[in-house]
């Protein structure tokens, strides 16, 4: 069936759909594409995309939703907590995904994902900066942790901009001896 999940027919619709989706936000902002945009870009009808998406903007939330669901898996399969260990997943993915991640780390395109991924590791990083200041309380925690989600997203968000010129394992150094003070 046409409509079918994993029917080759919906797969390459699919990617179809997110490949001219991905074209387009080299050229324009995300709210500036319209659904005809993409699909005289994919070549296909707008019932075709309709049967999938209801506007770029569900899309692009598929898009990086499927990113996060990777980068989640990447760091629960390490099996490693520790902080190093979930940067390096997050850096590898990034690496296989060059081109993606160059558009859904844009700041124009205010994507969520690195957000989304670091919130998830909210509890794990609580508690090591709650080693570092014993003498913390909550609110001080808390705020300690937006500093430092902030600038690792502007850290990883500079190192994709400069083309990733600077090996994944210094930019985890880097990142770390901001964890560690």
């Amino acid at each position: 069936m046409a409509g079918t999940k994993g029917n080759r027919r919906t797969l390459y619709s699919k990617k179809v759909i997110i490949d001219a989706l991905l074209m387009l936000l080299q050229e324009k902002n995300l709210n500036k594409i319209t659904v005809t945009d993409i699909c005289k870009e994919a070549d296909i009808n707008r019932g075709t995309f309709y049967s999938y998406y209801n506007d770029p903007f569900d899309l692009m939330r598929s898009i990086e939703e499927e990113m996060i669901e990777k980068m989640m898996s990447t760091i629960i399969i390490s099996g490693d907590e520790s902080i190093q260990n979930m940067l390096s997943g997050i850096f590898n993915l990034i690496l296989e995904n060059k081109e993606l991640c160059k558009i859904i780390f844009n700041e124009k395109n205010s994507s969520h994902v690195l957000n989304t991924l670091l919130n998830s590791a909210y509890e794990r990083t609580i508690e090591e900066i709650r080693k570092q200041f014993p003498n913390a309380n909550e609110t001080q925690l808390e705020y300690y942790f937006t500093y430092t989600t902030g600038g690792t997203i502007e850290i990883i968000r500079k190192w994709i901009n400069d083309d990733m010129k600077i090996p994944t394992e210094e930019v985890v150094r880097i990142l770390e001896s901001l964890y560690v003070t």
